[in-house]
C-alpha cells in the first residue's frame, strides 16, 4: 500500500511538440476541408441546376419551332412554353444565389489559408 500512496510526486510531462503541431494542424484541416466540401457541394448544385436550364430552354425552342406562330400554338402548347420559360428563370435566379455562395467561401477558404500560413510561419 505504501507504494500506491508514494510522498514523491510523478514528474509532469508535456507532449511532444512535433504532436502538438500535428494535432494543431489536424483540427485546421478539418475546417478547411468543411470549406472546400461546401464549395464543392455548391459547384455540383450549379452544375445540376444549369442543366436543368439547359434542358428547359431547349423544350421551350422545340415547342417554338414545332408548334407553329404565335396566333396558331395549342393553349396546351402556349403553356408548356410558359411553364419552361418560368422553371427556367427560377433556376437561373438560384444559381445566381449559388454563384454568391461560391464566391463568399472562397473568399473564406483563401483568408483561412492566409491565416494558416501566418501561423505556420
Amino acid at each position: 500500500m505504501a507504494s500506491m500512496l508514494s510522498l514523491r510526486p510523478k514528474l509532469f510531462r508535456t507532449r511532444n511538440p512535433a504532436r502538438d503541431s500535428n494535432t494543431d494542424l489536424d483540427r485546421l484541416m478539418t475546417v478547411r476541408r468543411a470549406f472546400a466540401a461546401a464549395i464543392a457541394d455548391a459547384e455540383q448544385e450549379r452544375q445540376g441546376l444549369q442543366l436543368r436550364v439547359d434542358v428547359y430552354y431547349a423544350q421551350a425552342t422545340n415547342l417554338l419551332d414545332n408548334s407553329g406562330d404565335y396566333g396558331q400554338r395549342s393553349q396546351e402548347d402556349e403553356q408548356s412554353i410558359r411553364d419552361a420559360e418560368a422553371q427556367a428563370a427560377v433556376a437561373t435566379v438560384r444559381i445566381g444565389q449559388i454563384d454568391a455562395q461560391i464566391v463568399k467561401l472562397g473568399t473564406m477558404l483563401i483568408e483561412f489559408d492566409r491565416i494558416m500560413s501566418d501561423t505556420a510561419a
